[in-house]
């Protein structure tokens, strides 16, 4: 049962990973937009990953690197989703197991 909180969680930061790097990759194909139903699951991929980057864009928009040609927020939500997720998955093992 424990493995499993672990695993699924796991998989969860997993999922919102690739999501973000589909999001990125997608923004640089722009010949994908002419298939109709590749549209609608890049909406909806972007709909799930713009809360995790747009408070992030936001915030680098006032800084100095925010005057750049290239968003770097999705890069910076990468790394914060793998500090979290090592995070989340210390307190879990310490919770469930006793141990880090």
């Amino acid at each position: 049962m424990e493995l499993a909180i672990i695993r699924a969680t796991n998989a969860l930061f997993s999922i919102i990973y690739l999501l973000v790097v589909v999001d990125v990759f997608a923004s640089w194909l722009p010949f994908l937009y002419s298939n109709r139903t590749i549209v609608r699951i890049l909406y909806m991929i972007h709909s799930l990953t713009g809360p995790v980057i747009n408070p992030v864009r936001k915030l680098i928009n006032k800084t100095p690197m925010g005057r750049m040609p290239i968003d770097f927020s999705p890069v910076i939500v990468l790394l914060l989703l793998n500090f979290v997720r090592y995070f989340v998955l210390t307190i879990l093992m310490v919770l469930l197991y006793g141990r880090g």
